[in-house]
């Protein structure tokens, strides 16, 4: 029951939202935008939705050391993954699909800590990549409050770390840490080079579509802003953070390029991870269950 009023609430927020956004910005404005973008944008920043799918699979491959469950396997739980996430977001998270469909292979500790790591020197490339841009370009960057953020978002993903360690004295939490202090340094430096190809790929993507729009965007201006676009729109707050990034595009490029531009951006992003994840439905009606092979 938890569940489902946190969704209502999300969903409601969610809601409210996007009838703000429509009420501030002119609907005939962004769909005469909207139509404009070249469908062959579209289904490359799809493709490269896709390709980014895959050198994640690549990196948790990496810290889940399982070596009966393939590579082609982990590619299609990836996708199914991102289809609860974007397609039918709510109730249960696509990382938690992922665990789910593993755990009697793997074990629920092993599972759920390669799922972290994965997703742990993920964030850690986006932050990264945001602050070094933020540092080499500063003086080319339009001024405005919100930029802080992204030093402030770096030292608060250092933060959480050393709270992350403090808890772990706590039985479960102990066991989960040895899981993660069990993986090598070389391990940790090659999911992180495939994190920062991963997220860069991301950027391309938002980049293609600005392209598509015509619109003329600095990518250094990108690298900056995008990460902590992303880092927003992962709160729990809306439902696939739909409303949510939006207005954060409204907030960080809507001076510059004009909101009903960046609104239209931002939703064909979205859409176009979406429609890349259908793909993880066609293959969760392959598994349908978790795979019950022995631990060995």
């Amino acid at each position: 029951m938890k569940k489902y009023i946190n969704f209502f609430i999300r969903f409601t927020v969610t809601a409210l939202l996007v009838l703000y956004l429509f009420k501030k910005i002119e609907i005939t404005q962004f769909l005469n935008v909207f139509v404009l973008i070249n469908p062959f944008v579209f289904l490359f920043a799809s493709l490269l939705y896709i390709l980014s799918s895959y050198i994640s699979t690549l990196r948790w491959k990496i810290f889940l050391q399982e070596k009966d469950l393939k590579i082609s396997t982990l590619f299609s739980l990836y996708l199914i993954g991102s289809f609860f996430n974007n397609i039918l977001p709510g109730i249960i998270g696509g990382d938690v699909v992922k665990i789910l469909m593993i755990k009697e292979k793997t074990g629920i500790k092993k599972a759920i800590a390669s799922v972290f790591m994965e997703r742990y020197t993920g964030l850690f490339a986006l932050l990264l990549i945001s602050l070094i841009f933020f540092i080499l370009f500063y003086n080319k960057i339009p001024k405005q409050i919100f930029l802080w953020i992204v030093p402030v978002s770096f030292f608060g993903f250092f933060v959480g770390t050393v709270c992350l360690m403090l808890i772990s004295k706590i039985k479960f939490f102990q066991e989960f840490k040895d899981y993660i202090f069990s993986y090598t340094k070389k391990q940790i430096l090659k999911g992180f080079f495939y994190s920062l190809i991963v997220q860069f790929i991301v950027i391309i993507s938002v980049y293609v579509i600005f392209y598509g729009f015509k619109i003329s965007i600095s990518f250094f201006e990108l690298c900056v802003f995008l990460p902590i676009i992303i880092l927003i729109s992962m709160l729990p707050i809306s439902v696939s953070g739909i409303g949510v990034r939006e207005w954060c595009f409204i907030l960080f490029f809507g001076k510059s390029f004009g909101e009903p531009q960046v609104v239209a951006v931002s939703l064909l992003w979205f859409l176009s991870q979406a429609f890349a994840s259908t793909v993880g439905g066609i293959e969760y009606l392959r598994f349908k269950k978790p795979l019950n092979v022995k631990k060995k």
